[in-house]
């Protein structure tokens, strides 16, 4: 295809210039008198013919000038003569001003530019603010540690205080729960807590008060039955959404019940350096964080584009070089992204008061954690401006402004695939050869080759686009609907502006999945298959649990009690200590409990009181668990008096179908009287339950029943591991992230699609002036989204996971892929162009009134 060629006629023109090619147009005028020499053009404002490439002057009108010769103001050739003494500086300068006094059009575009620019920049101090929200974090986390770190022994006295954990969990939210009791009135206070709440009374965070009081959670309330005396501080929260309460105790004893002495809180520790896969996570969060950002803050720079170029032509007509075009173009764009600077940090402070209101994933912070880190702010400020500028001249490049039109190169240049290709291709290469063991990731070389393999894949999707746009707009705009074959045309001659609308929520979507395919692949690698007992596999909806009753004491028949609970179909009471070998040593478990109810435990051949088993797991060998001999020296609760083995009175297997659940190690079951009563008395009273997952709320009806039987007891319920707590923040912190860049990606879209509406509202309202309908207009937009947001997201998806299949392999993790989730990010992003779109189509409504061409 040929250049397209947009011409702009002047009133007096000497030569008609189309594009690159020059024409001698001759202009008859009257001969002038042999006397009378042509006047100089009148000075003051108005429009200048100045020597441009291609202008030719009339025979009588030339006049050799020497360069060198000082020129008179007001005099044709100017501009020309004064060009080289116009620095880049009042190019910029010119630039500025244009686009803040340029009219109404300017100005708009100023606006839309600075208003896009401002998000980011908002987008970019909140990242940079990161670092401080976690520094305090961290410190809140060190500060309320109350548990003796040092091994030494606290005595009572006036200084000390006791703790003792009653943690709980309500519909999958953790709630922490400290039991307090000071021992003195000199007593160190936990962080949060301006004085110690009396026995029985209770102190709540603000989010633990309003989900005690919103309808609904009776379960909770019922559970939580205290008199509430008070709330707790920030100081001793992580963050304004954490649930934590303190409940006064009375007759607590340390050591008993997991109760600890302490003469203080807090302890000081160097942080824990991160593994390779949660340091592999955060790099490549950040960068695919940021990289969106990025894409964006550039194709904000070439909001109104077209109508810039046009008036950088008229500055060409006035005698400006190509040179002093693209640095007043650049001027434009330097003094938008200023302002834009200035407004992102407006933004920032704003939301920076509301921030603890939001709760994005289960994350929140505090208003002064949210501090920027001085030097990274500065670079935001500088990089910035300096990312618009490039942009600027970058996008020149493939315009050519001349006197008399503007040149678009992009259509006649014939698009190469190769190099397209060859840069997600390197992105992998790098990723998948040059860090041979997951251990390197951890070094600086690693981290960098990572950054840049990331960055390649992602700048790559994005420069695979624009060709695919064009050859399916060639093959498929030849036929179909008006509306069809208008949006064709449309992204044929505009097809980098098309792209560009999308790349940033394409980059966004493409690393949101690889993400999420990283984060699956740790997380399915760090979790244990839950093995189903014979009782679950023939009932599917029936699962067993555990209650551990750590502050009971007498003969209470808990079992009976918690049999009463709603979905609960049996329970089976015993005892349990945890023995070692050595103190403080590898512990196994001991099972105490009549005949009757080991029965249920265990197949049993005979059993009698005295009687004591070693019990093999499902799948186990009767080899295992060596350390069950008769007159093995054991200590109690691994640090306690010393137990000997009793006399073992055979190996017996799992009783299939027994409620207790799997058994993950040989353990030994023991009547009380084998047992002795030194282990009985320090055995921990349990229950084990099976219980019906198609009851409503029946884990929650689970513990209140528990927690009112004992404050202090714990409960041990299928699908509940114990999370990884920095796999489950960085986590959380990155889906947060990806949430914030994908609102951020489409208030950029509305107003880039605001933006390209204005720009060519004359040519839709000549087009509704000549007989179209306003139905094929809107489908000319809404077909014009949506091809590129197709072709979008199926790259997205591809480089997403094979981006995520990498990034597993460094880390020598199988691939997962959660293919709900990903498809959920995809038709998110989807979504959100569509819905964008359809935003803007009373904005189209508006632009094609008839009244919008009354100047043609």
């Amino acid at each position: 295809m040929g250049s397209l060629h947009t011409v702009y006629s002047c009133s007096r023109p000497d030569t008609l210039l189309s594009g690159a090619a020059a024409r001698r147009v001759p202009i008859k005028r009257p001969p002038l008198a042999p006397h009378r020499r042509p006047s100089p053009l009148p000075p003051g404002p108005g429009l200048f013919l100045a020597v441009g490439p291609g202008t030719v002057l009339p025979q009588h009108e030339r006049k050799p000038v020497s360069p060198r010769r000082r020129v008179q103001r007001g005099s044709v050739p100017v501009l020309a003569s004064r060009r080289r003494r116009f620095g880049g500086l009042r190019a910029l300068t010119l630039g500025a001003g244009l686009a803040l006094t340029g009219g109404r059009s300017s100005v708009t575009r100023t606006v839309l530019t600075a208003a896009g620019i401002g998000i980011a920049v908002a987008v970019l101090l909140l990242a940079v603010s990161v670092p401080t929200a976690r520094h305090q974090r961290d410190a809140r986390i060190h500060d309320r540690i109350d548990v003796n770190l040092d091994d030494r022994t606290v005595p009572a006295s006036r200084h000390s205080v006791l703790v003792g954990d009653i943690d709980t969990v309500f519909r999958g939210a953790p709630i922490r729960g400290r039991l307090v009791e000071p021992e003195g009135r000199d007593a160190p206070l936990p962080p949060g807590l301006d004085r110690f709440p009396r026995a029985g009374d209770m102190v709540v965070s603000p989010a633990l008060e309003r989900l005690l009081a919103e309808p609904g959670n009776e379960l909770l309330r019922a559970r939580l039955d205290h008199p509430v005396a008070g709330e707790v501080n920030d100081s001793g929260l992580l963050d304004p959404g954490e649930y934590v309460f303190f409940l006064g105790g009375e007759h607590m004893e340390s050591g008993v019940a997991g109760v600890r002495r302490l003469d203080h809180f807090g302890k000081a520790y160097p942080d824990k350096p991160l593994g390779p896969e949660l340091l592999l996570l955060t790099v490549v969060g950040i960068v695919v964080l940021l990289t969106p950002v990025a894409v964006f803050i550039a194709a904000a720079t070439r909001f109104g584009g077209e109508h810039r170029d046009r008036r950088l032509a008229a500055l060409r007509l006035i005698g400006a070089d190509r040179g002093m075009t693209a640095r007043v173009a650049a001027g434009e764009s330097l003094a938008s992204s200023l302002i834009g600077v200035v407004v992102g940090t407006v933004l920032f402070a704003v939301g920076r008061r509301f921030v603890e209101v939001v709760d994005v994933q289960g994350l929140s912070v505090f208003t002064p954690d949210l501090t920027p880190e001085p030097f990274l702010a500065a670079v935001v400020v500088v990089a910035v401006p300096c990312l618009s500028l490039v942009s600027a001249r970058l996008a020149m490049n493939r315009v050519i402004a001349e006197p008399l039109g503007v040149v678009r190169r992009a259509v006649g240049a014939e698009r190469r695939l190769w190099w397209r290709v060859a840069l997600p291709a390197l992105g992998l290469s790098l990723l998948w050869m040059s860090v041979q063991d997951a251990s390197e990731v951890q070094s600086t070389a690693g981290v960098v080759t990572v950054v840049v393999g990331v960055l390649a894949l992602l700048m790559g999707v994005t420069a695979v686009m624009p060709w695919l746009l064009e050859r399916l707009t060639e093959r498929a705009g030849g036929a179909g609907p008006l509306s069809w074959q208008l949006a064709m045309r449309r992204l044929r001659s505009h097809s980098e502006a098309s792209t560009r609308s999308v790349n940033g929520i394409v980059v966004a979507v493409a690393g949101a999945i690889a993400l999420q395919t990283l984060f699956t692949g740790i997380a399915h690698g760090r979790a244990h298959d839950h093995r189903l007992t014979a009782q679950e596999r023939s009932e599917p909806n029936i699962r067993v649990g555990m209650v551990r009753l750590v502050g009971a004491h007498g003969g209470t028949p808990y079992e009976s009690l918690l049999a009463k609970t709603p979905g609960v179909v049996q329970a089976v009471g015993f005892r349990e200590v945890r023995v070692s070998e050595a103190p403080y040593g590898m512990p196994q478990t001991v099972r105490i409990a009549d005949c009757a109810d080991l029965r249920l435990l265990a197949s049993l051949p005979t059993c009698s009181d005295g009687d004591a088993f070693r019990v093999v797991p499902r799948g186990g060998t009767t080899d295992e668990g060596t350390a069950w001999k008769t007159g093995t020296r054991m200590y109690l609760d691994t640090s306690g008096p010393v137990w000997r083995v009793p006399r073992i009175t055979a190996t017996v297997r799992v009783r299939q179908g027994n409620p207790q659940g799997p058994f993950p190690e040989t353990m030994l079951l023991a009547t009380p009287e084998a047992a002795g009563a030194a282990a009985t008395a320090y055995a921990t009273r349990a229950v084990s339950l099976a219980y019906r997952t198609s009851r409503p709320d029946v884990q929650d009806h689970i513990r209140t029943a528990a927690v009112r039987l004992d404050p202090q007891s714990r409960i041990d319920l299928p699908n509940e591991r114990k999370a990884n707590t920095a796999l489950g923040s960085i986590r959380r912190a990155l889906l947060a992230g990806v949430a914030v860049v994908l609102l951020l990606i489409a208030t950029s879209m509305l107003i880039g699609a605001v933006e390209q509406l204005r720009d060519h509202k004359r040519v839709l309202a000549m087009l509704i002036a000549l007989g179209a309908r306003r139905r094929t207009l809107s489908g000319m937009v809404l077909w014009q989204t949506a091809l590129p947001i197709v072709i979008g997201m199926l790259s997205a998806g591809l480089a997403g996971t094979a981006l995520g299949g990498t990034l597993l392999h460094l880390v020598g993790r199988a691939t997962v892929f959660d293919w709900t989730s990903m498809w959920s990010m995809t038709g998110i992003g989807a979504a959100a162009v569509l819905l964008v779109t359809v935003s803007t189509l009373p904005t189209l409504r508006q632009v094609t009134r008839v009244e919008v061409i009354r100047h043609e």
